[in-house]
């Protein structure tokens, strides 16, 4: 059995460190009380907790990942290194500069909770969610194999991508409903009334409720790859125009087609999935 290892012990790293009962670090000291609250083993620095991994998984922000994943394929040369990031093109850059020896996949587990940090870690967390495995210059087949039996360990579908396919999906699917429910809250806050806690339904609640995200999170999304997110909002933005000019207009007929595109193009993503 693989000795596994997790730096970074928020929600994905808690729950990481919980699910396959592995040694944990964090750099903040508050971090590392907490999930010894919760059961974790924890070091006190990074290389007591890589001191015999054979696996180690890097669950830190993604503009952290190149810097945590070159002091730990230092302190750790033989283990095999995967990380968390939502964004991967940058990672596999960082891979590119790894000693030619360094075994590292890139991951990102499509998991999340509404509740933050190690207060939603949860070892169930990955079942039945996508997890990317990206391989790197510095992969190879046996070390893509171990991850695959890793989160599939978790109940995790592993899914493999290449970096550049991996960026662009998760601009449209990740990034971009961010930023949209981000918008959609300002706007309905907007009027300020008074009743609005009282009235505000699913609808709203469901679709405001990325806006509540942690700032550093919704910073890091957005601005790993800000070009390709603007070019997406600016695809919502253009969807909108229309349905506000067909709406001016009184064209019924515009806005059932807007409706009736909307529900297929939802139908594609979510055939196969149980309706809640």
């Amino acid at each position: 059995m693989n000795r596994t290892a997790v730096a970074g012990l928020g929600l994905i790293g808690g729950s990481l460190a919980l699910g396959l009962s592995a040694r944990g670090w964090d750099r903040d000291p508050r971090a590392r009380q907490r999930a010894r609250e919760k059961g974790i083993d924890v070091m006190e620095s990074l290389a007591d907790a890589l001191a015999d991994a054979d696996v180690a998984l890097l669950a830190v922000p993604t503009n952290q990942t190149p810097e945590v994943l070159a002091d730990a394929v230092a302190i750790r040369p033989g283990a095999l290194f995967s990380d968390c990031a939502s964004l991967k093109l940058p990672v596999a850059r960082a891979a590119n500069a790894l000693p030619a020896a360094a075994r590292f996949v890139g991951g990102h587990p499509m998991a999340g909770s509404t509740r933050r940090g190690l207060d939603g870690a949860d070892p169930g967390l990955f079942r039945g969610r996508p997890w990317i495995l990206v391989p790197t210059a510095r992969s190879d087949e046996s070390s893509v194999s171990t991850l695959v039996d890793l989160v599939s360990s978790l109940g995790a579908i592993p899914v493999i991508l290449d970096a550049e396919s991996h960026d662009a999906a998760m601009t449209r699917v990740s990034h971009l409903p961010h930023a949209v429910s981000a918008a959609l809250a300002s706007v309905a806050g907007r009027a300020g009334s008074p009743e609005l806690a009282r009235l505000a339904g699913p609808g709203l609640l469901d679709t405001t409720r990325l806006s509540e995200m942690p700032l550093d999170l919704l910073l890091d999304l957005s601005l790993g790859n800000p070009s390709a997110l603007a070019d997406a909002l600016g695809d919502v933005a253009q969807e909108l125009t229309q349905l506000a000019d067909a709406l001016r207009a009184g064209d019924a007929a515009a806005v059932r087609t807007f409706f009736e595109r909307a529900g297929r193009a939802r139908a594609l993503f979510t055939a196969g999935r149980p309706r809640p």
